[in-house]
């Protein structure tokens, strides 16, 4: 089986679409606080100038992100890029609003935050490292390249109480952002996996099936399509309860683990049935896996309270491309030579063909 993936915010397309949009509102905001501060600080004609000179260039940059390249797929790469580009941005506006005594520093907490939400830790660890190399470099320049007053007491507490809320800021923020990540690995696996037997459920299946088959169009090869059902889920109830029922189906579900390979897809497709996606294998090798399937079955036998019950399900065969071309189909077709196969008894593989539909 599969392994369950460990899922990450900033790798999740609706979240990195979404932060995206946030992003550029962040850029806009900056670009509007740097302005109001030109209208209403004390900043000189020239330095003013190329300040509004770097934010209409800024201002193209941004509109080129988040508008010209709007229908496209957000990528990891892009919020990093805009993310750097901020803080040489903010580097260049604090250079020619006050260097040390200029009021924008705090601006730089922008880029940290969007970095710590959605690039991890060592992205974040890299920005807050430059930024405090360009607190050093202005404190520098402040003391007019006095090394021995730089890194005296008073120097380097400048520094520190510059760069501080910087690195807490960074650091408090990956923190959360872990937690939240977490959380959110938690409930995308509750919704992913069906609680008893411990396989994808019928939504998840679906979804990376139908992922997988588009794969296997595009680079022309052969998948199939198992369902199983069992055959005495109903009979084990009435006799010896749900429980057994329960373990019934969850040593349905190791059976399926211990024959397939990694890259198949086993589910729980609901109730007693069961989907696999078989990657990489034609009708003939399906036939096999299923062979093997029902071997695992005849040679397993469940104790429940001194009883032994034997595993028994029947199995239908849909292969793409020649009994379908899209999961739906290749699904409904393996359900009914499945139905084939209940029909004519038990522990019994049935490929489908045109037959199967009357």
């Amino acid at each position: 089986m599969k392994k369950n993936n460990y899922y990450k915010l900033n790798t999740e397309p609706l979240i990195i679409n979404s932060f995206r949009r946030t992003l550029g509102e962040i850029e806009w905001l900056l670009l509007v606080l740097i302005l109001f501060y030109l209208v209403v600080g004390k900043v000189e004609n020239a330095e003013k100038n190329l300040v509004v000179l770097a934010a209409c260039i800024y201002a193209l940059g941004v509109a080129a992100f988040q508008y010209w390249d709007f229908f496209k797929e957000a990528k990891q790469w892009k919020i990093a890029f805009q993310s750097w580009v901020m803080i040489v941005f903010i580097s260049w506006v604090i250079w020619y609003t006050g260097k040390l005594q200029s009021p924008l520093f705090n601006l730089y907490l922008l880029p940290v935050l969007a970095s710590a939400i959605t690039l991890g830790k060592l992205v974040t660890l890299l920005q807050v490292g430059l930024i405090f190399s360009i607190f050093v470099y202005l404190e520098n320049n402040f003391y007019q390249n006095n090394i021995e007053v730089l890194f005296s007491m008073a120097g380097s507490s400048d520094v520190l109480m510059l760069f501080f809320p910087m690195l807490l800021v960074g650091y408090i923020s990956t923190m959360l952002t872990s937690d939240i990540q977490s959380g959110f690995n938690i409930l995308k696996s509750e919704s992913e996996i069906d609680e008893l037997t411990k396989l994808f459920n019928y939504r998840t299946f679906n979804s990376v099936a139908k992922k997988l088959l588009n794969q296997a169009r595009r680079h022309n090869r052969k998948v199939s399509v198992l369902m199983i059902d069992a055959d005495n889920l109903k009979q084990t109830n009435d006799d010896y309860g749900h429980e057994a029922g329960n373990l019934l189906l969850t040593n349905i579900a190791q059976c399926l683990v211990s024959v397939l390979r990694d890259g198949d897809i086993p589910a729980r497709y609901g109730g007693d049935e069961f989907a696999v996606f078989l990657t990489d294998c034609d009708q003939n090798e399906a036939i096999d896996v299923a062979q093997r399937i029902v071997d695992e079955f005849n040679n397993t036998q469940i104790r429940h309270q001194s009883k032994y019950i034997k595993l028994s399900a029947s199995i239908g065969i849909a292969s793409f491309p020649e009994h379908g071309d899209t999961i739906e189909v290749l699904l409904n077709n393996a359900d009914k030579a499945m139905y084939i196969s209940k029909r004519q008894g038990r522990c019994l593989i049935t490929v489908y063909n045109s037959k199967s539909d009357t």
